[in-house]
């Protein structure tokens, strides 16, 4: 049976696996860095994991989990696309300081080598994903655009873009991603403006 202690065990030994790739990149994650930092016996990674990979794709899923669930409430409070837009602008300036985006993008590409790594990223990435879709089936319900836009589709080319934005934003800038989320706002902020003559005439041009 699970106990207190091994619970704790396997948390520690999962925040220095966190802290270990945002501090020194995923090339210098083994068990004996991710031991010394949570102050255990390396073997524990073994007993508790299995493998280093095991346990850096649990970190990964708790750790994104945990970015999920904060904000949880802000999702369910978007109801219309510029919404998710301006959610979206939140979540970039957020998570780039709290350093989760250096993590996802030192697992992702350590993910191209190595099979469960790419499991892990991707059951996280499903995560967001997830939250994202239904904020999407919300705001297109009545929509002219809710017929031919399939929200889960759209959710995952929205979470996969987003993903590529926050990895390449050191070749661009947070100029590059204003001018970007700038043009993306204007064109939602068109889209849920629309009155009831015009989307019933966009509706007819859709069919």
């Amino acid at each position: 049976m699970t106990t207190a202690k091994s619970e704790d065990t396997k948390r520690r030994l999962v925040q220095a696996a966190i802290d270990t790739i945002s501090s020194e990149g995923i090339a210098k994650v083994s068990a004996r860095t991710i031991a010394e930092r949570a102050g255990l016996a390396q073997g524990l990674v073994f007993y508790h994991f299995g493998t280093v990979s095991d346990l850096i794709g649990e970190a990964c899923l708790e750790a994104t989990r945990a970015r999920v669930d904060r904000y949880a409430a802000r999702f369910d409070a978007v109801d219309d696309l510029t919404g998710l837009v301006d959610l979206a602008d939140d979540l970039h300036r957020e998570e780039r300081a709290a350093g989760t985006v250096a993590v996802l993008g030192q697992i992702l590409a350590a993910a191209q080598a190595d099979p469960a790594l790419a499991v892990a990223a991707g059951d996280a990435l499903a995560l967001w994903t997830a939250r994202v879709s239904d904020v999407l089936r919300r705001v297109l319900a009545g929509s002219p655009f809710g017929d031919i836009l399939a929200p889960d589709a759209l959710a995952e080319l929205v979470a996969a873009a987003f993903v590529g934005i926050e990895l390449t934003e050191p070749t661009r800038g947070d100029d590059g991603l204003d001018r970007a989320l700038g043009s993306i706002r204007r064109l939602t902020s068109a889209m849920d403006d629309l009155g009831p003559v015009a989307r019933r005439a966009v509706r007819s041009a859709l069919k």
